[in-house]
Formats: C-alpha cells, sequence, structure tokens
C-alpha cells in the first residue's frame, strides 16, 4: 500500500518547510510519495524545497494556476492507492497519517475522510465537519441562527455543530486542508473541478464522492493544526469575490428546479451584503476610533463648561461665549487628536503609555495656542487642565472596557510581552538567549519542564500545572519547542489550557510560527531572515516618544 501526498504552496515559505518537517516525522507502516506543486511564488519555495527536502516531487509553476488545476497536476502522476490533500499551513501529528489509512482501511464504503483541525490558537475548526450548502443551512448561516442555536439540526447544518467534535461521524463536506481520497473513487468521479480557481472545489469533490455512493467521514482520533497562513483574508472583498462566487459555481453545477434558484437569491443577497459590510468596516476601522475619541472630548469639554458656569464660576455668574463651542472645543479636540496620532494611539498594538503622553503633550500644545488666542477667545485656562485629566480617564477606560472583552486587556497594560517556553532546560535557554538578541523588549519568565527533574532558576515548574503557572506568572505569550515536543502533545496542551493567550511553535530552523485567530492568516517570525525593515520618520519619532 502507498500514499501519495499533494500539497499546493503559494508564497508561504516558512510554514511550507513546517508542514514537510510534521509529514516527515510521521510514525507510518507503508510508503509514501511527496509532491508540492509551487503556484510561482516568490518567496524563494521552491529553492527551499530542493534544497532541504530533495526527495519530494517538485511541480513549479510558472503562474498562479489555482488549487484545483495544481492538484490535479500531481494527482495525474501519483501512483499511491491513496491521496491526501495537504495545505502547505498545517502540521500533523505523529501518529495522523496512519490513523487515517487504518480507518480507509476498515472500511471500504469511505470515499473521502478529513480529521480533526485547531487553528494556532488551540480552538477547534468548525469547518473540519460541514455539511452541503443547501437554502436553510445558508440562511442559518447569514442570519446568524447558526451561532444561537449551534446544537440545532436544523440551524446547525452548516458546519454540522450538533454533531460531537470529539466523535467520528459520516458526513458531507470534508476540509481541503486535510482531505484523504481513495484513488480508486476519484478514478470513477474525476478529479477536482477545475472551474474553481480557489474555495469550493472541496465541496464540490466531497458532493460527488456522496453522489457516486461512498461515504465522507469526519476522524476524531487524530488531530492536526492549521494556521491559514495562505488564505484570504475572511474580511477582504476578493475574498468575498472568489468564495460566493465558488458557492454559484457549485449551486449551478448539482442544484436544479425551485432549490437552485431559491440557494442563488441567498447567494447573491450574501455577496451584496458581506461586500457592504466590507467596505464599512475597512473604513471604520480606521476611522472608528478617532471619531469615539472626538465625540468623547467635546462631551467631556461641553459637560466641564457646564460645570464651571454651575459651580465654579456661579457666583461670578460667568457665561462661556457662543465662540467656545464652535471655535475653541474643535481646536482643542484637533490638536489632541492630532498629538494621539503622532504619536502612535491609533496604531496596531499601542499601549496605554502613548495615550497618556500625547494628551499631555497636545494639553501643551494647546496651552501654547490659547496664549496666542485673543482676548474674547480666551476662556479658562482651568478648562483645558481638566479636559486634560478627563480625557486621559474617558479615553483609557473605554479602550480598557475594549481589549476586556476581547480578552488582551494584560498585553494592552503592560508594554513588554512576557512569555514562558514549554521544553527542555537546554532548548529553552537557547530560544531565549536568540529572541533576546532579536527581540529585546520580550521579558522571558521561565520554561515548564516536561516532567520533575532538578531545580532550575527558571523553571517554573512541570506541565501537569501548566494552568497554575499561567495564573501565577501571567504571560502574554507560551513558546513550544519543537525540538522537544510532538505534534500531538502541543495540541493537547493548547487544548487544556485555559487561560486566553497566544501559543508560538519554535522550530528547528530557528523560525518561530503562529497564528492567534481563525480568522486570520498565520505569523512567521525567523532568526535567519533580516528584519530590520525600512522605517518612516514618523514611526522613528513614535518609538523615540
Amino acid at each position: 500500500m502507498k500514499l501519495s501526498i499533494v500539497i499546493v504552496n503559494y508564497n508561504v515559505r516558512y510554514f511550507l518547510e513546517q508542514t514537510l518537517l510534521s509529514v516527515y516525522q510521521s510514525n507510518v507502516q507503508f510508503e509514501y510519495e511527496i509532491f508540492v506543486v509551487d503556484n510561482h511564488s516568490s518567496d524563494d519555495s521552491v529553492k527551499m524545497v530542493q534544497q532541504k527536502f530533495p526527495s519530494v516531487k517538485l511541480l513549479a509553476n510558472t503562474e498562479n494556476v489555482g488549487f484545483s488545476k495544481a492538484n490535479n497536476q500531481a494527482i495525474k502522476q501519483a501512483i499511491g492507492e491513496y491521496i491526501l490533500l495537504l495545505n502547505p499551513d498545517t502540521i500533523i501529528q505523529e501518529d495522523t497519517l496512519q490513523c487515517c489509512i487504518d480507518k480507509m482501511e476498515s472500511d471500504a464504503t469511505i470515499g473521502g475522510l478529513g480529521v480533526k483541525m485547531y487553528d494556532g490558537a488551540g480552538n477547534f475548526l468548525p469547518e473540519s465537519k460541514r455539511g452541503f450548502p443547501s437554502p436553510m443551512a445558508a440562511f442559518a448561516k447569514m442570519s446568524g441562527m447558526a451561532k444561537m442555536f449551534p446544537k440545532s439540526k436544523l440551524f446547525g447544518q452548516y458546519h454540522l455543530s450538533y454533531l460531537d467534535n470529539n466523535q467520528t461521524h459520516e458526513i458531507d463536506v470534508l476540509s481541503g486542508a486535510c482531505m484523504l481520497l481513495r484513488k480508486s473513487v476519484l478514478d470513477k468521479i474525476g478529479h477536482l473541478d477545475e472551474d474553481y480557481f480557489m474555495y469550493g472545489e472541496d465541496i464540490d469533490l466531497s458532493y460527488r464522492i456522496r453522489k457516486a455512493g461512498f461515504k465522507n467521514v469526519y476522524l476524531a482520533n487524530t488531530s492536526i493544526i492549521h494556521f491559514k497562513g495562505e488564505s484570504t483574508k475572511k474580511g477582504s472583498l476578493n475574498y468575498i469575490k472568489v468564495f460566493y462566487n465558488a458557492m454559484l459555481i457549485f449551486t449551478n453545477k448539482h442544484f436544479t428546479g425551485s432549490s437552485a434558484q431559491v440557494l442563488k437569491f441567498i447567494l447573491h443577497i450574501a455577496i451584496y451584503l458581506r461586500a457592504i459590510l466590507a467596505v464599512i468596516k475597512k473604513i471604520f476601522s480606521n476611522i472608528l476610533a478617532p471619531i469615539i475619541d472626538i465625540v468623547l472630548m467635546s462631551s467631556s469639554l461641553y459637560a466641564l463648561h457646564l460645570f464651571w458656569e454651575n459651580v465654579v464660576k456661579e457666583e461670578a455668574h460667568v457665561i462661556f461665549p457662543s465662540t467656545f463651542f464652535y471655535v475653541n472645543i474643535p481646536i482643542y479636540v484637533l490638536i489632541w487628536c492630532a498629538s494621539m496620532w503622532l504619536f502612535g494611539v491609533y496604531a496596531k498594538d499601542a499601549k496605554w503609555r502613548r495615550l497618556l503622553l500625547s494628551v499631555i503633550f497636545g494639553t501643551l500644545l494647546i496651552t501654547i495656542v490659547y496664549a496666542f488666542f485673543p482676548n474674547y477667545l480666551r476662556t479658562s485656562r482651568g478648562i483645558i487642565v481638566c479636559g486634560m485629566l478627563l480625557n486621559i480617564f474617558l479615553l483609557s477606560a473605554y479602550r480598557c472596557l475594549y481589549y476586556w472583552q476581547n480578552g488582551s486587556l494584560n498585553t494592552y497594560i503592560h508594554n513588554e510581552k512576557k512569555y514562558i517556553i514549554i521544553g527542555s532546560e537546554i532548548e529553552a535557554t537557547t530560544i531565549a538567549t536568540q529572541i533576546k538578541q532579536a527581540m529585546p523588549k520580550r521579558k522571558y519568565l521561565g520554561f515548564v519542564a516536561l516532567q520533575d527533574g532538578q531545580l532550575h532558576t527558571k523553571k517554573l515548574g512541570t506541565i501537569e500545572n501548566i494552568n497554575e503557572i499561567l495564573k501565577a506568572f501571567k504571560p502574554n505569550e507560551i513558546l513550544f519547542s519543537t525540538a522537544d515536543l510532538s505534534t500531538q502533545f502541543i495540541i493537547e496542551t493548547m487544548a487544556r489550557i485555559e487561560e486566553p493567550i497566544a501559543f508560538r511553535l519554535v522550530t528547528k530552523n530557528n523560525t518561530i510560527i503562529s497564528s492567534t485567530s481563525k480568522n486570520k492568516s498565520g505569523e512567521i517570525y525567523s532568526f535567519d531572515i533580516n528584519l530590520t525593515s525600512k522605517q518612516s520618520w514618523i514611526d522613528k519619532l513614535r518609538n523615540w516618544f
């Protein structure tokens, strides 16, 4: 028996390397061949495969031909009894291949098989098991009813959320990220439909497997990590266009009559709604925070003027001129906002310190400008000082509330990244030394040993007490040393950790890979790449502050 593994790659060199390493580390009792089909990557993926994995059968395309066509190129040359379609941003467990083949061998009626998938943050990926798209499934997903009633067979059809994730089930749709196929079934039903450039081809193939009388099975006793490094961002217009176009191709191909018309109608509505929401989200993601700040600062100054007139200066019967509302307040707020932008308050991963410094700096600028105001605009310096204090409180409060709801308040408050390493003392020391040189702002708290042994100043405890260690030391990140740990151990540890935290894998070639959300592309950091990118003058100024 022989297995043919097909990996289609596009510009994810470092993820691809880890995928191949995880395959070679598999414990199997059969032969396998590996195909890597590269869709004209520009990140030296081809060179890396040629140098580090000479036994891989490499097919290097001169253009991006899409996922389906690239897979078919390798399938036509494959000699295995089984074909495994595997994404280049996955890491499989040591037993994954053997478990999958054993299941297929035990039941000749299985045409396709998928496994339990986790994202880089240790969350179960619902696309591990799916139902066929139908008017009801589409409506439930679009309306949010699927999320509200995940255990309902009526509303949970899209991701089959009513089925236990930890039990093996017969399902409708397999994920193209890890899809094991019986070659004889592929020869019968045909290869991947090349009308699909990306997305939808797995649904189409799963449908044809079921239509031919074979089963699709979700196997729960082995797992993989799917970082989603190559995926189009789900909120982007390009993703919406490609994904829903694939759904329309599937509907036109396999549905007829009134059900097809209803499904196409729902899909067209979804396309326009998602596109509109994507545009709105993109616009508001850049201007929403400044808008909230402007509203809060303007409101605070207005409230202060009432307090000044009715409490502080009540006996003097001071009344603020109308110019305070359409001249002073806009100028003050504009200066504060400009200062906040200058200090990088609206930049990604900005910390509370930038907000504090920016408001103070803006207040100093306002007092300088105030000195040049004509007398009729000079209302009160006290308003400016009190406005500064009130704004610091209000702007900090709503940001803390936002980060608290997103589980990242600790990261917002603490400027430095604190991390722990799970692995041996030797590996942990080596990794920590390299990180200190490359990322000096990160603080190494210590390592978590796999078992009891000799005490060490940096040893925080053993893996059995991982949740207690996290509560005691409150790190932002956990780094797994893949030189010491199996993929199965890493996945099981991710699943048992109770605290919301970022997981990162440190590989044998000094590369850190991670993904903190199922909807975000994976992240790569390598110590052997030059990471000192050019900074604009504004970024240098912000860092100086």
